[in-house]
Protein backbone atom coordinates (compact mmCIF):
# COMPACT_ATOMS: atom_id res chain seq x y z
CA UNK A 1 0.00 0.00 0.00
CA UNK A 2 3.21 2.26 1.19
CA UNK A 3 4.54 1.77 -2.36
CA UNK A 4 1.21 2.43 -4.13
CA UNK A 5 1.04 5.46 -2.64
CA UNK A 6 4.45 6.66 -3.68
CA UNK A 7 3.92 6.22 -6.90
CA UNK A 8 0.52 8.04 -7.23
CA UNK A 9 2.07 10.87 -5.19
CA UNK A 10 5.18 10.82 -7.60
CA UNK A 11 2.84 10.89 -10.88
CA UNK A 12 0.15 13.60 -9.36
CA UNK A 13 3.75 15.79 -9.01
CA UNK A 14 5.09 15.11 -12.51
CA UNK A 15 1.89 16.20 -14.35
CA UNK A 16 1.50 18.76 -11.99
CA UNK A 17 4.82 20.73 -12.88
CA UNK A 18 4.80 19.81 -16.18
CA UNK A 19 4.31 22.40 -18.57
CA UNK A 20 1.56 22.67 -20.85
CA UNK A 21 2.25 23.40 -24.42
CA UNK A 22 -1.13 24.25 -26.49
CA UNK A 23 -1.58 24.97 -29.75
CA UNK A 24 -4.44 25.95 -31.56
CA UNK A 25 -5.86 23.43 -33.67
CA UNK A 26 -5.56 25.95 -36.92
CA UNK A 27 -2.39 26.57 -36.17
CA UNK A 28 -1.51 23.01 -36.09
CA UNK A 29 -4.15 21.85 -39.11
CA UNK A 30 -2.13 22.36 -42.64
CA UNK A 31 -4.24 22.37 -45.35
CA UNK A 32 -4.07 18.80 -47.04
CA UNK A 33 -3.14 20.19 -50.38
CA UNK A 34 -3.31 16.71 -52.05
CA UNK A 35 -6.96 16.52 -52.06
CA UNK A 36 -6.99 19.80 -54.21
CA UNK A 37 -5.21 17.63 -57.50
CA UNK A 38 -8.84 16.38 -58.53
CA UNK A 39 -9.91 20.38 -58.48
CA UNK A 40 -12.44 19.86 -55.70
CA UNK A 41 -11.32 20.85 -52.50
CA UNK A 42 -11.51 23.38 -49.77
CA UNK A 43 -8.50 24.88 -48.14
CA UNK A 44 -7.87 27.70 -45.35
CA UNK A 45 -4.60 29.37 -46.29
CA UNK A 46 -2.34 31.13 -43.51
CA UNK A 47 0.20 31.74 -46.02
CA UNK A 48 1.01 31.38 -49.37
CA UNK A 49 0.60 27.98 -50.99
CA UNK A 50 1.20 25.93 -54.10
CA UNK A 51 0.21 22.84 -55.63
CA UNK A 52 -0.49 20.70 -58.43
CA UNK A 53 -3.93 20.06 -59.94
CA UNK A 54 -4.68 17.74 -62.90
CA UNK A 55 -3.69 17.91 -66.60
CA UNK A 56 -7.26 18.12 -67.33
CA UNK A 57 -7.42 22.14 -66.17
CA UNK A 58 -4.47 22.98 -68.58
CA UNK A 59 -2.75 24.19 -65.82
CA UNK A 60 0.40 22.44 -63.80
CA UNK A 61 0.00 24.44 -60.47
CA UNK A 62 -2.09 26.57 -58.51
CA UNK A 63 -0.84 29.28 -56.31
CA UNK A 64 -3.00 30.49 -53.87
CA UNK A 65 -1.94 33.49 -51.33
CA UNK A 66 -3.76 36.34 -49.68
CA UNK A 67 -2.70 39.53 -50.82
CA UNK A 68 -3.78 43.66 -49.94
CA UNK A 69 -4.86 45.65 -53.12
CA UNK A 70 -4.60 49.02 -52.96
CA UNK A 71 -6.71 49.58 -55.61
CA UNK A 72 -9.86 48.65 -53.45
CA UNK A 73 -8.27 49.28 -50.35
CA UNK A 74 -8.87 45.71 -48.77
CA UNK A 75 -7.44 41.80 -48.23
CA UNK A 76 -8.01 39.89 -51.44
CA UNK A 77 -7.11 36.46 -52.77
CA UNK A 78 -4.79 35.97 -55.54
CA UNK A 79 -4.87 32.73 -57.51
CA UNK A 80 -2.64 32.20 -60.55
CA UNK A 81 -1.22 29.66 -62.67
CA UNK A 82 1.33 29.48 -65.24
CA UNK A 83 0.12 32.48 -67.60
CA UNK A 84 -3.45 32.92 -65.87
CA UNK A 85 -4.23 34.37 -63.00
CA UNK A 86 -7.50 36.14 -60.92
CA UNK A 87 -7.49 38.22 -57.85
CA UNK A 88 -11.44 37.88 -55.62
CA UNK A 89 -12.38 39.22 -52.98
CA UNK A 90 -14.40 37.40 -49.81
CA UNK A 91 -17.63 36.17 -51.82
CA UNK A 92 -16.38 36.55 -55.39
CA UNK A 93 -15.86 33.54 -58.12
CA UNK A 94 -13.96 33.32 -60.93
CA UNK A 95 -11.95 30.34 -62.81
CA UNK A 96 -8.71 29.39 -63.73
CA UNK A 97 -8.81 28.07 -67.46
CA UNK A 98 -11.94 25.74 -66.54
CA UNK A 99 -10.71 25.42 -62.54
CA UNK A 100 -13.64 26.85 -60.74
CA UNK A 101 -12.48 28.99 -57.43
CA UNK A 102 -14.80 31.06 -54.75
CA UNK A 103 -13.28 32.23 -51.78
CA UNK A 104 -15.32 31.66 -48.67
CA UNK A 105 -14.11 34.04 -46.23
CA UNK A 106 -11.07 36.65 -45.66
CA UNK A 107 -9.83 37.20 -42.23
CA UNK A 108 -6.50 39.12 -40.45
CA UNK A 109 -5.27 35.73 -40.21
CA UNK A 110 -5.74 33.97 -43.74
CA UNK A 111 -8.48 33.08 -46.11
CA UNK A 112 -10.61 29.80 -46.76
CA UNK A 113 -11.15 28.83 -50.58
CA UNK A 114 -13.07 26.44 -52.03
CA UNK A 115 -12.23 24.92 -55.49
CA UNK A 116 -15.39 23.34 -57.53
CA UNK A 117 -13.13 21.78 -60.14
Amino acid sequence: MHRTAITALAIATAVATAPLTATPASAATKPNLRACYDGKCTITITKPVSFRVSSRYHLSRVRVAKVYSHIYNRDMVHVSGPGVSVTLGEGARGSLNSLSVRVLSITSRGAKVRFLG
